[in-house]
């Protein structure tokens, strides 16, 4: 059963329950709060928005010698507390050394992603290095909200995985 559809089959949401031991705490915590997040065993959390786009991150970053501590997808129209959310489970991941944030926005709104990570770093503090990515709808007041709070934006993602496997973000 797509555990996206349980909401439609109250029948399968008990076994669902029984078997939810085969998943790690932070991906327990994640399926509640309605993303799509596996752990793996890299030390780079990843958060995008769409499932293609998210792998073509994790390939992105293997290719460029990093390893992806996750595959996280906040989904198309995710919004400031969706992002959010995403963004302190991942920070809450012990073995997480650096954060990839890759955004390509239609219905999820740049603003809206930058607005998330700006309540994080205020509420919580960014706890690790943060690499964002983003293009797309409001791209500029996104980019904006960011820089204004010291947190550079890269439009390309070839340039943002190099970064965030690099030496000089640690």
């Amino acid at each position: 059963v797509d555990d996206n559809s349980l909401f439609r089959h109250p029948e399968f949401q008990e076994r669902s329950k029984e078997v939810s031991g085969e998943v790690t705490p932070l991906e327990a915590k994640a399926r509640e709060n309605g993303l799509a997040f596996v752990e793996l065993d890299g030390d780079i959390g990843i958060m995008g928005n769409g499932a293609g786009l998210v792998m073509a991150t994790l390939d992105m970053v293997n290719h460029f010698g990093g390893k992806p501590a996750n595959f996280c997808d906040v989904g198309g129209g995710a919004d400031a507390e969706q992002v959010a959310t995403a963004l302190q489970i991942i920070q809450g991941d012990q073995k997480v050394h650096r954060i990839f944030v890759n955004i390509l926005a239609g219905i999820t709104r740049c603003d809206e992603v930058a607005k998330g990570i700006l309540d994080v770093k205020k509420v919580v503090g960014l706890k690790k290095p943060l690499v964002v990515r983003m293009q797309g709808t409001n791209y500029e007041e996104g980019k904006r909200l960011l820089n204004s709070a010291g947190i550079t934006t890269l439009e390309k993602m070839d340039e943002a995985a190099q970064l965030v496997t690099s030496p000089k973000v640690a």
